[in-house]
């Protein structure tokens, strides 16, 4: 049985990431899939710039438009533009993205196999075997990048405590001006979560995103918000997809096991971002696989700290959401203002300052509240 350096579950972002940076290193790695690609996948497709700026390669041959404005509404009367003078956002087609990122991946020295199931998962000190469609595979290291279902996190025990999941449901309508459109982000049809409006040049990909439980994102609620910004406009490609969260709690238990993307929670669920957060998680654990293959450091400890502040940044933006989303009217009247407004663009878009954008918005809002006691107080008088 021949022992692979690696085994990657999943040809994602996140998977292909991890196998492009092993495969770069010149070790020998297995990237596991069941789909042929390019395959469908329900995502908005746009990567900010962080995500661009993590991969290891240029994306530019699948870019359809390049956004440097966005309309934050809160509803139909109420709407905030934030902007740059450069983009801060990229817009893809996710399936176009998907497959590029394969393919380079492949010519970086990975190799593909497409399989049906896998039935069984053992780890041991020296490796990880794997039975996928009846076959034992073996390898030092696993990397589980499965998505949210994962059934890597699901065979190994690492259990579902610490994770939890939210909806989302998009359609991609055929414009003629499509182009024109602004990327929207509307908290006015969902609860804890919003509506989108990605432009695509030919098309706009329009969706319904929650991470509440109980809220019912159905093809009705999706087709009559398409109506309301689309009017008889044709929806085609009606796709639902969950995203994972849960990685700010995750407490890594495998040593030879890692998992990354949605299957190891790694979404952020203020904004909904999850390509960012899978190649950063994807690229720690081959840096971690790499550091133990050529020393005597154990690659879980590497992998625990190489994805520490991703962690971090994610248990910060779970607050965050709570907050934001429990407070909207508030939360909205913060982005109207004009620091605070170029510094939650630029946290969006390069990852920087989170921490610090969260305090300074705590501050802001017992400023606002003591501002609008004191006019109450003046107004009872």
């Amino acid at each position: 049985m021949k022992l692979w350096d690696a085994i990657v579950v999943g040809a994602g972002p996140g998977g292909c990431a991890a196998a492009y940076d092993l495969a770069l290193a010149g070790r020998e790695v297995l990237l596991l899939d069941r789909a042929e690609f390019p395959r469908q996948k329900a995502c908005a497709g746009g990567l900010t710039l962080k995500a661009v700026k993590a991969l290891r390669y240029s994306i530019e041959p699948v870019v359809r438009h390049h956004i440097a404005r966005m309309r934050v509404k809160r509803d139909a009367n109420q709407s905030i533009v934030l902007r740059r003078r450069s983009p801060y956002c990229i817009m893809t087609v996710r399936q176009e993205l998907d497959d590029y990122c394969f393919r380079q991946t492949l010519a970086a020295g990975a190799e593909y196999r497409r399989i049906r199931t896998f039935t069984a998962i053992t780890e041991d000190t020296s490796g990880v075997t794997i039975i996928a469609d009846g076959h034992a595979l073996r390898a030092r290291f696993l990397i589980g990048a499965d998505g949210v279902h994962s059934q890597v996190r699901h065979l190994t025990g690492s259990g579902d405590g610490w994770f939890w999941r939210a909806f989302a449901l998009e359609a991609t309508v055929p414009l003629p001006n499509a182009a024109e459109h602004e990327l929207v982000f509307d908290f006015a049809p969902v609860r804890d979560g919003y509506g989108w409006i990605f432009p695509k040049g030919d098309h706009i990909n329009i969706g319904l995103y929650s991470y509440a439980s109980e809220e019912k994102i159905d093809r009705t609620r999706l087709a009559s918000y398409i109506r309301d910004h689309c009017g008889n406009a044709s929806a085609t490609e009606v796709i639902g997809q969950f995203a994972g969260f849960g990685a700010a709690r995750h407490e890594i238990a495998a040593t030879r096991i890692f998992l990354v993307g949605d299957a190891g929670g790694f979404v952020d669920p203020l904004t909904g971002e999850g390509i960012y957060f899978a190649i950063a998680s994807g690229q720690a654990a081959a840096a971690a696989i790499k550091s133990e293959l050529g020393s005597d450091v154990p690659a879980h400890l590497h992998f625990t700290q190489g994805t520490a502040k991703l962690r971090a940044e994610l248990a910060i933006s779970t607050s965050a959401a709570r907050w934001f989303y429990g407070n909207l009217d508030q939360g909205c009247r913060l982005l109207s203002i004009p620091m605070l407004r170029a510094a939650a663009l630029n946290a969006f878009a390069n990852g920087l300052g989170l921490s610090r954008l969260a305090a300074h918005a705590k501050k802001l809002v017992r400023l606002t509240s003591s501002r609008e006691n004191l006019i109450l107080n003046r107004h009872e008088l």
